[in-house]
């Protein structure tokens, strides 16, 4: 014989229906939360991987740029020492210190090897040394000259020298 349920049986039942209708709800919201997590989750690893490219990218061009200018200025460096000053003069002129100033040369003299090397492909125009300084024109001093209309003077050679040594032409501060 097939038993008949209560009453507190059938509302029992009903109040459980109604927490599983509450629980089903919700946990439809969280799969939606989750769902919405995930996809988000993924535009964030492709955001970040977009991102590590363009960084490459410019990290890339930095490195083409910073070696083209760190040539050209081995270039200036090249040009300065041909002007008959030392290493060290040459560097403090240029305001670099002498192991930035090698660095530079090394970076030219890397350069003009590179271009060396590949001949048969197009090479990019080398690094522009700098335009010359434009000097005024220096007036021959009458009976003085060297015939090529300059003035036919020797001046010293500069030199850097210490705080001790006075220098020539140098006003020495009064001793007291």
């Amino acid at each position: 014989m097939a038993k008949r349920k209560s009453a507190a049986q059938i509302a029992a039942r009903e109040k459980a229906r109604a927490l599983q209708a509450q629980f089903d709800v919700l946990a439809e919201r969280r799969l939606d939360i989750a769902t919405r997590a995930v996809a988000m989750r993924k535009d964030l690893d492709d955001f970040d991987d977009e991102t590590q490219k363009l960084i490459e990218q410019l990290v890339a061009k930095r490195h083409t740029k910073r070696s083209a200018m760190h040539a050209q200025l081995g270039a200036l460096a090249v040009e300065m020492i041909d002007t008959k000053v030392s290493r060290s003069e040459a560097a403090g002129r240029l305001g670099m210190t002498l192991t930035e100033m090698n660095a530079a040369r090394k970076a030219f003299d890397d350069a003009v090897r590179a271009r060396a090397e590949v001949p048969s492909t197009p090479a990019p125009s080398a690094p522009a040394a700098a335009e010359p300084v434009p000097t005024p024109a220096v007036d021959p001093v009458p009976g003085a000259t060297s015939g090529d209309g300059l003035p036919g003077v020797t001046l010293p050679r500069q030199e850097s020298g210490t705080l001790d040594e006075p220098v020539m032409g140098t006003i020495a501060p009064p001793v007291s």
